[in-house]
Parts: structure tokens; C-alpha cells; sequence
């Protein structure tokens, strides 16, 4: 195989990845079915400045069960308190999630996302934007690998 054989199955296994990976954003930002989604409420967000001049929104919420354990811990420890103890309490822990759709002047009701590792991606329209953008590139890059792979073929005349 030639050089331009290389490149041709070089820009078709790019094109492939690519593709792959697409699909994968568009999965988790559509919440595709099997993999781990949940609904989240009790929203905050909180604006932080960058070193650049922006600002990004971190966003925090709480899953059904969450909230249950914040609300039996609570009534323990007023049943602590009436009895004169002083419970020691740790806040129950509150979900980070990304790429939260906020629109800078309220927090979202709720926002449902998929873990994805040890992070929650919300689905949001600009995570299934990304991920067809990505379908879109990898498809290119493969149509363009098997039309430089065709070229490379001698015809059946030549043969």
C-alpha cells in the first residue's frame, strides 16, 4: 500500500473514532437508554469569574433519595436536640452537575442528567449540538477516507 493508501485508511479510522465519539455525547446528552439517569432537584448555581474575563455556572442538585436522607437526618437531630444532645451533623452531600442549561437569572427546577464516570452531564441542548457536530465531522472524515481508499485502487483495466 502507498502512502496515499495510508492516509486514506488513516482519515477512515479518524473518521470512524470520531464518530464513535459523537454518538457517545449525543447518547449522554439525550439520555439514552441503559445507561445511569436521574432526575435532580433542590437546584443551585453559582457564577464564577475566570482568569480570562468569563464566567461559568456550577451547579448543584439533589436526587429523590438525597433528600430523603437530608430529611431523616434532620428529624434525628431534633430528636437529639429534645433529648439534649448536640448531634453531630455533616450536610448531606449535594450532586455536581455539568453543563447545567441556566439562563443567568433563576435556577432550573430540576435537571436531568447522566453519570458518565464520576460526573453527572445534564442534558442540555448544547451537550446534543456537540455531539452531532461530532457525527457530522466524523462522517466527513470517513466519506473523505473511503473516496482517497477508492482512488488508490487500480482499475480493472490496469490490472
Amino acid at each position: 500500500m502507498n502512502v496515499n493508501g495510508v492516509r486514506a485508511v488513516g482519515l477512515l479510522g479518524a473518521g470512524a473514532l470520531v464518530l464513535l465519539a459523537g454518538g457517545g455525547v449525543t447518547a449522554v446528552g439525550a439520555g439514552a437508554p441503559g445507561l445511569d439517569t436521574r432526575t435532580f432537584t433542590r437546584i443551585s448555581c453559582n457564577e464564577k469569574h475566570t482568569a480570562k474575563g468569563g464566567s461559568v455556572w456550577h451547579c448543584f442538585g439533589m436526587t429523590a433519595a438525597q433528600i430523603e436522607a437530608a430529611e431523616e437526618q434532620e428529624r434525628e437531630a431534633r430528636e437529639d436536640a429534645l433529648r439534649g444532645g448536640y448531634p453531630d451533623l455533616e450536610p448531606v452531600p449535594r450532586t455536581r452537575l455539568t453543563f447545567v442549561d441556566h439562563d443567568g437569572r433563576q435556577d432550573p427546577a430540576e435537571v436531568t442528567a447522566t453519570r458518565v464516570g464520576s460526573r453527572w452531564i445534564a442534558h442540555a441542548p448544547g451537550v446534543v449540538g456537540t455531539g452531532a457536530a461530532l457525527l457530522a465531522v466524523g462522517a466527513g472524515l470517513a466519506a473523505a477516507g473511503v473516496v482517497r481508499l477508492r482512488a488508490t485502487r487500480p482499475h480493472a483495466e490496469q490490472r
